[in-house]
Order: C-alpha cells, then sequence, then structure tokens
C-alpha cells in the first residue's frame, strides 16, 4: 500500500520539537528511506512544509530546500512529479518566488504548458 504522508510528519522530522513525534517520525522515515514504506508526498503539502519551515520556523530558506530535496530522494518516495518538485525548488531557490509560482513555472518548462497570470514572478521564470 501506498501512504500519503502529510506536512506534520516531515515537520516533526525535521524540526524535532516534540519528542514523542520526532521518535515516530523518524520511525517512518527509516521505513521510507530503505522502501519498506512507499509514501507519495501531494505538491500541497511539500509548499506546506517549505512555508512552515521558512515563515514560522525562521529556518534558512536553502536548508529547507536541502532537506526537502534528501526526503524526495528517499528510496520509498514513489511520486511520479519528482523532477517537477525538485525543478520548482530549484527555482525557488534561484529566483527568490513563491513555491507555488515555481510549480507553474516548473510544469511549464518541463511538460511545456503555457502560463496564465498576472504575477510577475511567474512571467519571469
Amino acid at each position: 500500500m501506498v501512504y500519503l504522508l502529510d506536512t506534520n510528519i516531515i515537520i516533526r522530522f525535521l524540526v524535532g520539537d516534540h519528542k514523542e513525534h520526532l521518535a515516530k517520525s523518524i520511525e517512518i522515515f527509516k521505513d521510507i528511506e530503505t522502501a519498506k514504506l512507499q509514501v507519495e508526498i501531494l505538491d500541497g503539502v511539500l509548499m506546506e512544509a517549505f512555508f512552515v519551515l521558512t515563515k514560522f520556523y525562521k529556518q534558512p530558506k536553502n536548508d529547507v530546500i536541502n532537506d526537502l530535496k534528501a526526503i524526495l530522494n528517499l528510496n520509498g518516495v514513489i511520486n511520479s512529479n519528482k523532477t517537477i518538485l525538485y525543478e520548482a525548488l530549484n527555482i525557488v531557490e534561484n529566483k527568490n518566488i513563491d513555491f507555488v509560482d515555481a510549480l507553474i513555472c516548473a510544469k511549464s518548462k518541463l511538460q511545456g504548458f503555457g502560463k496564465l497570470s498576472f504575477d510577475r514572478d511567474v512571467e519571469k521564470c
């Protein structure tokens, strides 16, 4: 069975501010790393994790991006859109735009979609 991973598991794993949840999230990520557990990380979950970690927990953007890329790279993460999510994280890192705008840019670039937006950030990528 494939599971959908929620944002709070990622946050507890990366922040470690809740002892019981940290221990459980470490177990979950060990199982994901070895592919004993297969998960999909929805775009919105990745975006929410990025937002919470950078805005609420004030973690450095580049550290968060590296952590999220490492999570996406685990053997048990089976997203069919990993390349798009990696590209979106690269765009956020290099162009300093919002995650959702970067996701639009990544899908446009990698899958040939057109872009309709009033947002200059979307147009500049």
